[in-house]
């Protein structure tokens, strides 16, 4: 049996061209309750080519982060049972999760100084719902930059 070698491609004179291997895709973990709203980024993140992962509560999201480390996680603060701030304060005590670049989505535009403190002291970027599509791109873009930083 013959194996393809990607790097590899012949192009249409004959000639065999080197392409440079592909990074695997980015992991994005998405913990929203609004089921509307996961749908929605979990599909517009897919069609740009990042491997998601989308979740409804914060204990699902921690056992998802625990299963398969993701790059980046954009999480809803208000969330029942357990809020977005606790969530990440769980996700922060974890060394896995220590450097994981979270972005905070919510519609709430009075957040208390107390809790934006506190979770911009945890490493969140704080971002306002409605999220349009290209607010999305850029937000997730600039979390997987951040985390590409730190693996070099």
């Amino acid at each position: 049996m013959k194996t393809l070698d990607k790097s590899r491609r012949r192009s249409t004179s004959g000639d065999v061209t080197t392409v440079a291997p592909q990074p695997p895709a980015a992991r994005i973990l998405i913990i929203d309750d609004d089921a509307t709203t996961l749908e929605l980024f979990e599909q517009m993140l897919i069609e740009q080519g990042y491997v998601v992962r989308a979740v409804s509560s914060v204990e699902a999201g921690l056992a998802e982060a625990a299963i398969q480390a993701p790059d980046a996680i954009l999480l809803d603060l208000h969330l029942p049972v357990l809020d977005g701030l606790e969530c990440l304060r769980r996700l922060r005590a974890a060394p896995l999760h220590l450097m994981t670049p979270v972005a905070i989505l919510t519609g709430d535009y009075f957040i208390g100084d107390e809790v934006a403190g506190e979770l911009q002291a945890l490493g969140a970027r704080i971002h306002f719902k409605p999220v349009w599509e290209a607010d999305l791109r850029q937000i997730v873009e600039s979390l997987v930059s951040q985390r590409a930083g730190q693996s070099q």
